[in-house]
């Protein structure tokens, strides 16, 4: 028996008629199939499932400062098992950080700190500047503290937020254009004050409960706190390079305290942050005549770190001139700092920007290369491991060990 069809309906809605019945005699077909010739129901899914990382994290872990350059408001800071080789396992965690934020973390409380910056209408209106303290376990936001001031917003810096030496206080670098820092107490999490440093930027720990700060006439003052963690004097150094002839990265490595400011053509500075008050102690070369005839400088952006074991690993650039200190480098030289000697060379198969040490005996040397992917090396034996990539990097500048 034919089915009925009006003819008079429109040619689209016939074709419509038409395909419906083809259609439900195809699914009045398929249901003479038995259950055993059905695939197996899937099995019901676990919903709510929260888990936590461990309050020290791993040696092997590193956190990637992730600056999102191209779209400031989408970075943030990844969590990374550096040896892991399966992709799927490798990311363990992911903060936001908006505007170039600032981070830092605790060597001994499991949390660590994110300074950043919003505007109330995503790319305009009033600006608020806010720290947040994270659980390291749980990743959540145990408080936030709505910012007194504008703070120091530039391309990521190790040092434009640290924990003083008696790991009771947070202080942060500010920028509005006057410079200062702000003092968070961080057994209340409150703010205690906001000290002026004029003409002198970044927190560098020093002694117990002080801070260094780097001066634009090529010196560097220290901030003595009180107990309460306000001010209690300030003492400046002696200018120890020149910003125009003899400049230096602002970027050190510290070692057992002491801070080791390489220039842009490779003479290394030495401060002593020991004491509680920072104090220039001397410098020496890098390079070698050889290589200074080679135009061998340092170069990069996160460009110099150093292992629990006291070695300073820093990007290094052949044929380098005026004007390319940033631009990243094909070796890693590897320094012991106590002899002033070179004592490996690690060669890098993709042009290197940033780099950190994981802790440990046994450190891992990762490498922002210029592809933004990083490449992992055996520290000891500089032996190449793998490279990490498509972990939501876009320009990740800034490496940092995890504690």
């Amino acid at each position: 028996m034919r089915p009925y069809i009006p003819t008079k309906l429109p040619r689209r809605l016939l074709a419509l008629a038409i395909f419906g019945i083809c259609a439900a005699g195809s699914a009045n077909a398929q249901t003479t199939k038995t259950d055993a010739e059905l695939p197996p129901p899937l099995p019901i899914e676990e919903t709510g499932v929260v888990l936590s990382l461990p309050e020290s994290y791993p040696e092997s872990w590193i956190m990637v400062d992730e600056a999102s350059f191209f779209n400031h408001y989408g970075g943030k800071v990844i969590i990374l098992d550096a040896l892991e080789k399966t992709h799927a396992k490798r990311i363990k965690g992911m903060v936001h950080k908006s505007l170039l934020g600032n981070f830092a973390q605790h060597k001994e409380r499991s949390e660590f700190y994110v300074l950043e910056t919003f505007h109330e209408r995503g790319g305009r209106g009033p600006r608020t500047d806010v720290l947040a303290i994270y659980d390291r376990s749980t990743l959540k936001i145990k408080k936030e503290l709505i910012w007194p001031t504008e703070r120091l917003q530039a391309l990521p810096e190790r040092y434009a937020m640290a924990v003083t030496g008696d790991q009771q206080l947070l202080v942060a670098a500010n920028l509005n254009p006057a410079t200062s820092f702000t003092v968070v107490d961080l057994d209340s999490e409150e703010i205690i004050d906001t000290i002026s440093t004029p003409g002198c930027v970044l927190t560098f720990p020093t002694g117990e409960r002080s801070v260094a700060s780097l001066c634009s006439d090529g010196a560097m003052m220290t901030t003595v706190l009180d107990e309460s963690g306000q001010l209690k004097s300030q003492q400046r150094m002696e200018s120890f390079f020149d910003s125009d002839d003899t400049a230096i990265f602002e970027h050190p490595a510290i070692v057992d305290g002491i801070a080791y400011f390489p220039s842009f053509r490779g003479t290394m500075h030495t401060i002593n942050l020991q004491g509680e008050v920072a104090e220039y102690v001397e410098e020496w070369s890098l390079v070698s005549e050889e290589q200074q005839q080679e135009n061998w400088r340092p170069s990069g952006i996160g460009l110099i770190h150093s292992d629990d074991q006291g070695l300073v690993y820093i990007i290094f650039q052949a044929d380098g001139a005026e004007g390319t200190q940033t631009h990243g480098g094909s070796q890693v030289w590897v320094f012991d700092v106590q002899t002033k000697e070179r004592v490996k060379v690690i060669e890098l198969p993709s042009h290197g920007l940033s780099l950190a040490l994981t802790r440990g005996d046994k450190p891992t040397l990762v490498v922002t290369n210029g592809e933004m992917n990083l490449d992992v090396f055996d520290a000891t034996s500089g032996e190449y491991i793998q490279t990490l990539s498509d972990f939501g990097n876009q320009t990740p500048l800034l490496l940092h060990e995890s504690y």
